[in-house]
C-alpha cells in the first residue's frame, strides 16, 4: 500500500491535507472522524441509487475517494481502480488509431450509457409498479 497507488496530482493534495491535519492533534481527530462518518454513508447512499434514480456508480467512487483522504488501504483501492480504468479506456478508445476505431470505441461508450440507464429505468419502474400493488 504504497504513495505511488494513487496519481502525482493526488498524492501532492493529499500530502498538503496530510501536513494540514498533522499540525494538531484535534485536526487529525476531526479529519478521521469526518471522513470515518461521512464516506460509508456516501458509500451506501450511491449503492441505493443503483436501484434508485440517482448516480450510483460515481457516488460510490466519491465514497471511496472520501475514504482514501483518511486510510491508506482505501488510497490503495482507488489507485488499482483508477489504473484500470485507464486501461480500459485505453483499449476502447486509444489515441493513436484510425477513425473507424475512434467512432465504434465513441459507440461503444455511448451504448453501455444507454442500456445501463434503459435498465435502471426499467428496474425503477417495476419496483414502482410493485410498491402499487
Amino acid at each position: 500500500m504504497s504513495e505511488t497507488a494513487t496519481l502525482p496530482r493526488s498524492q501532492v493534495v493529499l500530502a498538503r491535507l496530510d501536513g494540514w491535519a498533522a499540525e494538531t492533534r484535534l485536526r487529525r481527530v476531526m479529519i478521521k472522524s469526518f471522513v470515518a462518518v461521512t464516506a460509508p454513508l456516501v458509500i451506501v447512499a450511491g449503492v441505493a441509487m443503483l436501484v434508485l434514480p440517482g448516480p450510483g456508480l460515481v457516488t460510490i467512487a466519491a465514497g471511496f475517494s472520501l475514504l482514501a483522504v483518511g486510510f491508506p488501504w482505501a488510497r490503495h483501492v482507488v489507485g488499482r481502480a483508477g489504473r484500470a480504468f485507464t486501461t480500459v479506456r485505453q483499449l476502447v478508445l486509444p489515441k493513436d488509431c484510425s477513425p473507424g476505431r475512434r467512432l465504434l470505441g465513441t459507440a461503444m461508450v455511448f451504448g453501455f450509457f444507454a442500456t445501463t440507464t434503459v435498465a435502471t429505468t426499467a428496474i425503477t419502474a417495476w419496483l414502482g409498479a410493485q410498491a402499487l400493488v
